[in-house]
């Protein structure tokens, strides 16, 4: 009966809001996974953050924050397009400016994200719902590079 029950659960649509109860193996010790690899605090920080994509069991990229994306021919430049009306906890407005920041900042400090944006040389962000990655050699693998665990997008403004 007990498996029921789970199974049953499992197939309910999802409801906004409520409380999330998560298992993990051990607590973890950052709730964002800006400078390290440990499963807890990425498990977790899928929770707290959002990436610019998500991704579906054949690792096929989503949008989360990102609506669309582009890349181009050449594999040089990957463009974009950010949601509309997204708001940080503090209700300031999430803008490209968040995800150059972020990205700058991993690259910086998180043990993966050093290796995974290497050839990424700039960000530009010609207006508020637009994010352009330029590559310095194509980085085919790169499209799964944004969720939410490996590539949090944290506000620029705090």
């Amino acid at each position: 009966m007990g498996t029921l029950s789970i199974i049953s659960a499992q197939a309910e649509a999802p409801q906004k809001g409520g409380t999330l109860t998560l298992i993990l193996p051990s607590e973890p010790s950052a709730l964002v996974a800006l400078a390290t690899v440990a499963q807890p605090v990425i498990a977790t920080s899928a929770k707290v953050n959002e990436g610019l994509l998500t991704y579906d069991y054949n690792l096929h990229p989503l949008p989360q924050l990102a609506t669309s994306w582009e890349i181009s021919p050449d594999g040089k430049r990957y463009t974009f397009h950010l949601r509309k009306g997204v708001k940080w906890h503090d209700g300031q407005p999430f803008t490209s400016a968040d995800v150059a920041y972020s990205l700058d900042l991993l690259k910086k400090t998180h043990p993966r994200a050093k290796s995974t944006f290497a050839n990424v040389t700039s960000i530009e962000t010609p207006d508020d719902l637009t994010a352009i990655l330029v590559l310095s050699h194509p980085a085919p693998y790169l499209i799964t590079a944004f969720a939410a665990g490996e590539t949090p997008i944290l506000p620029k403004h705090i």
